[in-house]
């Protein structure tokens, strides 16, 4: 080979190269959808109507003819307990707009289980009342998929006043 050719071919193959390192034009997809961020959309507008006291918006994400409710095990500063059940309506009426801005959270990332149409979803919560931790536990909701939605059918969860992580 004439080494006055080497270097020319060394370059038009670099060049060549270049020119393949291209990626093709971005077409944009769709993000996949998990089957765990499905069951995350009622508990983030659950959540969401916390915030904005708005009973309304916590019943469309709840199954309220199954038979569900909320039931709260608190332990109270002094270290009394107390557990209280409510159907969907009684506690539904304690959601209201009010002098208080209220925010409810997951404080980390809540564990989902799911098996068919049914999945429970369990996490660490604070509740803030005017920007100040309130009361934290754990969150415990039982959902139900129907027609492809899921809905709450359940929630239960644990409720303390000290001991709380900061907001």
């Amino acid at each position: 080979m004439n080494l006055v050719l080497l270097p020319l071919l060394l370059l038009a193959s670099a060049a060549d190269q270049k020119s393949n390192d291209k990626l093709p034009p971005a077409n944009p997809l769709p993000m996949p959808v998990s089957e765990e961020s499905q069951v995350m959309v009622p508990l983030n507008a659950w959540f969401a109507a916390i915030d904005a006291a708005d009973a309304n918006a916590i019943r469309a994400q709840l199954r309220m003819d199954g038979g569900g409710g909320a039931t709260v095990a608190a332990t109270k500063a002094d270290g009394s307990k107390i557990v209280r059940h409510m159907t969907w309506e009684q506690y539904l009426a304690n959601v209201k707009p009010g002098e208080h801005r209220y925010h409810e959270q997951f404080t980390g990332r809540p564990a989902i289980e799911i098996d068919g149409d049914i999945a429970m979803v369990w996490g660490e919560f604070t509740l803030s009342v005017d920007g100040k931790v309130a009361t934290c536990g754990v969150d415990h909701f039982d959902l139900i998929r129907e027609n492809g939605q899921w809905k709450v059918q359940n929630v239960t969860w644990s409720q303390r006043t000290t001991e709380c992580p900061e907001a």
